[in-house]
């Protein structure tokens, strides 16, 4: 429930300085009207964190699959110490030109919606005590509506550029793995000849053909390979060769 209208001269005051009031029940003066208060004001705070988060996991995904799709080209891994030609992880677990925004704009966030929503509590003092009278002691929940329409727009922006961030369909040069282990494990299987690969700049493509069964398959590879060519299956490599498709990953494009 609002305490005033949206009319008001003070209503769209900035921050602590609006005068408008939320009740939700509780008598401004009952003991635990502070604590309750103070609870309303800062519950926006935790549902924002939840937002961020999911946000955050939104563009990590986005991020991981660039990265993942970026290995059509010869380059290092990345790793948590690098050795070789590995390149090292990301210090904010996103690249600079992810993270730094993201960041920035929870931060704005946070700070606008502690001056939508804020703690008023107003205590009474005699001339002669220095002690609160608690019996008159009032307090609310403060919230300034310049200050939220002020989040609004900025939550507004943040969407519409998350969603024109995300609209390009993201054209698949390796098999999407979707963070799925097996799926990984079938594109790191280089040939046998090939010493530790891993600490040299690897590219993903078709690494070999078996005279045997020619059979082909496709790896990260510190060697030269070839991209895969349309409608065909390549099988997944093993210690003692290519395995066929009968109880393990083929990879098809």
């Amino acid at each position: 429930m609002l305490s005033s209208s949206l009319t008001s001269s003070t209503a769209w005051l900035w921050g602590a300085s609006s005068q408008n009031t939320l009740t939700f029940g509780l008598e401004l003066r009952r003991s635990g009207a502070t604590i309750f208060n103070a609870w309303l004001a800062n519950m926006p705070q935790v549902l924002l964190s939840f937002c961020y988060l999911n946000l955050n996991t939104l563009c990590t995904a986005m991020a991981g699959e660039e990265e993942w799709n970026g290995l059509v080209r010869r380059k290092g891994l990345r790793v948590t110490e690098p050795r070789g030609e590995q390149r090292s992880t990301y210090f904010l677990q996103l690249p600079f030109k992810w993270a730094v925004p993201l960041i920035t704009v929870s931060t704005i966030l946070h700070w606008l919606l502690s001056q939508t929503f804020f703690l008023i509590r107003i205590d009474y003092f005699t001339v002669d005590s220095e002690e609160a009278d608690v019996e008159r002691s009032e307090s609310a929940c403060g919230v300034s509506f310049a200050s939220l329409t002020a989040f609004c727009g900025i939550c507004f922006v943040l969407c519409g550029l998350i969603g024109y961030l995300a609209r390009p369909n993201l054209i698949p040069a390796l098999p999407q793995i979707e963070n799925c282990s097996l799926m990984i494990s079938a594109a790191c299987h280089p040939a046998p000849d090939e010493v530790e690969p891993h600490m040299e700049q690897v590219q993903w493509g078709v690494l070999m053909q078996r005279p045997a069964d020619g059979q082909l398959f496709c790896s990260l590879s510190s060697k030269p390979v070839r991209m895969p060519r349309a409608k065909m299956s390549y099988f997944r490599a093993s210690e003692e060769g290519t395995e066929s498709n009968t109880g393990t990953l083929a990879n098809t494009v």
